[in-house]
């Protein structure tokens, strides 16, 4: 039996040509790692928009869970698009629920499918509170041992939090400083220790990194001195942001317990996904 009915395939199809334009369409497929093919319907199919979505429509087997995992996350994609008026959301909310469909935020599962709570287990106060003793201690390490130190001290944190972190890798003529997964979201990751503010020529540097390695890659920006201003305002302006960002500030609040890692990662996410702001503090999350 098929995973989506042709029912909903048909009504989304129909809200992309209603609510989409062509290069949003190749994006929410695209995030989703969802090859575009050639459609081989032998009715024909009229306008641009609507031939898209069945392209991307013929490489996908409805039969396959993996597949259909994309096509919700196609879905969750829709969902958070700023551009959106309040009413094409609740119609495509609609849809969802009709089809039986659980809708969380920006995420679409089938309810059988819904996932679990991976990260619910507590941390030890006693891990958070030797990692904060460590990136304290690094303010006193000479600044060629500082970077180094401060992508190791990442890397433990992501791993007390079980995010499966990797460390840095060198990549043909660019250098990452690691990657981690959160439900199942891959990120990679850009770690700077500088004593002046990030501006915005590294986060665009940093976004293009991301880009250039698949559609479904997520990037995060750890300034320990923070970003600027202006470039904060800047990098999203007028489009969709894959990059989040975090401060040494963050960081603090995580290690005092004010948040854990995985929630702070989480709703970063999705602010930037509804809003297109790339960074939030972790402040403004725990009390906005």
């Amino acid at each position: 039996m098929e995973l989506i009915s042709p029912l909903l395939r048909t009504d989304f199809r129909e809200f992309c040509v209603t609510n989409l334009v062509l290069r949003q369409i190749h994006d929410i497929f695209g995030m989703a790692d969802i090859q575009q093919g050639k459609s081989t319907s032998d009715r024909p199919i009229s306008g641009a928009r609507r031939a898209l979505v069945e392209d991307y429509y013929a490489s996908i087997n409805w039969y396959s869970e993996a597949d259909v995992d994309k096509y919700l996350k196609a879905l969750g994609y829709t969902f958070a698009q700023t551009y959106l008026t309040e009413e094409a959301r609740i119609s495509l909310r609609k849809c969802c629920e009709r089809e039986g469909l659980f809708i969380d935020g920006i995420h679409v599962h089938r309810k059988s499918g819904r996932p679990r709570d991976t990260y619910a287990a507590p941390v030890s106060p006693t891990a958070l509170a030797e990692l904060k003793e460590l990136l304290l201690g690094m303010s006193s390490l000479e600044p060629h041992q500082r970077g180094f130190t401060f992508q190791k001290f990442l890397t433990q944190l992501f791993d007390v939090y079980g995010l499966t972190p990797r460390g840095s890798f060198q990549l043909v003529g660019e250098q990452i400083d690691g990657s981690f997964e959160i439900n199942s979201d891959t990120y990679l990751l850009e770690a700077k220790w500088h004593t002046e503010q990030i501006p915005q020529s590294d986060l665009l540097i940093f976004r293009e990194k991301v880009e250039n390695k698949s559609t479904w890659a997520r990037g995060m920006f750890i300034s320990y001195s923070n970003f600027t201003e202006d470039g904060i305002k800047a990098f999203a302006r007028g489009r969709a942001t894959n990059i989040i960002g975090m401060t040494g500030q963050d960081l603090f609040f995580i290690l005092d317990g004010e948040m854990s890692l995985d929630d702070v990662i989480l709703q970063k996410a999705r602010r930037a996904a509804e809003t297109g702001e790339f960074f939030v503090s972790v402040y403004d999350l725990v009390r906005g």
